[in-house]
This record gives C-alpha cells, sequence and structure tokens, in this order.
C-alpha cells in the first residue's frame, strides 16, 4: 500500500486532482455509467481487477467526490473484499436514501467515515488548499479550482482549521 500511496501523492500537487491518472496509475479500470437503480457509484473486485463506476447522471462535483470516495475503498479496505474464485465482488454506495437503502457489506459504518476522510485528502489536498486559500480566500472560488462542492470545500476548510 505504501507504492500506492506514493502513487496517489505524486498527483496531488496541482488542482484540481487528476482521478484519472491515478486509476491509471494504479492500474483500476474507471468508467462512467448512467445507473437508473440510485447507485452514486461502487467499487468492484473480479479476481485480482479493480473497477471503479460511477453514476453520469450525477453533478460533476458529486461525480468526483465518489470516484475518489471508491478510490480511497481500494487504497484502505480492498483486502475486506474476498475474491471466492470467479466470484465477483461489489460494494455499492448510494448517496441519497436511508441508511437501509445502503448495505455496508463488506465495509462498516466506521470505513465509510475512513473513505470519505481519504476521498476529501486526495481531491482537495491540505497543503494545496492551505496555498490556494492564502491566495484566495473564497469558498465559491476554490470550489471551482478543486471541482468539489461549496460544502464539500466549507467541511475542508473547517477541518483544516481554516474556517470556523
Amino acid at each position: 500500500m505504501d507504492n500506492e500511496m506514493q502513487i496517489v501523492a505524486s498527483h496531488l500537487a496541482s488542482a484540481p486532482v487528476d482521478l484519472g491518472a491515478i486509476f491509471s496509475d494504479l492500474c483500476i479500470d474507471y468508467s462512467e455509467q448512467y445507473i437508473a437503480t440510485g447507485e452514486s457509484a461502487w467499487i468492484e473486485r473480479n479476481g485480482d481487477r479493480f473497477s471503479v463506476v460511477v453514476n453520469s447522471s450525477e453533478p460533476e462535483a458529486r461525480k468526483r467526490f465518489s470516484a475518489a470516495h471508491e478510490l480511497a475503498h481500494y487504497l484502505l479496505h480492498r483486502d475486506l473484499m474476498h475474491n471466492d474464485g470467479d466470484r465477483m465482488m461489489r460494494h455499492i454506495d448510494r448517496l441519497y436514501g436511508l441508511p437501509v437503502d445502503n448495505p455496508a457489506s463488506p465495509f462498516t459504518r466506521q470505513h465509510e467515515v475512513q473513505a470519505n476522510r481519504l476521498a476529501a485528502q486526495i481531491v482537495m489536498p491540505g497543503p494545496l488548499v492551505r496555498e490556494r486559500h492564502s491566495a484566495k480566500n473564497d469558498v465559491a472560488a476554490l470550489a471551482a479550482e478543486f471541482q468539489v462542492s461549496k460544502l464539500a470545500m466549507e467541511i475542508r476548510l473547517k477541518t483544516l482549521g481554516l474556517a470556523s
């Protein structure tokens, strides 16, 4: 995992972070597809290969965060996605709906929190956010630069101690 985190870190020097390049460098298949059943995204294991699918009908900022969230599951939790021979293993994330609509298997609520935290660190790297924030103290402009939602940027700024 250390080598993979170094690969991710090598892409965190400019905004917006190039998630496609990270997926490519990690040999993770990435696609955006219309998902009529309401899922935001999923990560899937098929043998030794992993793929991430993001719902193409969601706003760009949501797609980016969903992709980073699934990437975080890969980096932190992929060992929980057991490979039973030819059986494919898929973990689905739904942004909207009740908790019962978003089955955690094989991940727990804590795994989801960890994935959200790492996803925020990937799409809004702390050093880069601090640098840009000192240059322009404008949440909407920062959100646009990092291609995230204004709410995601507000939360990240609070997490970094840059806003109250």
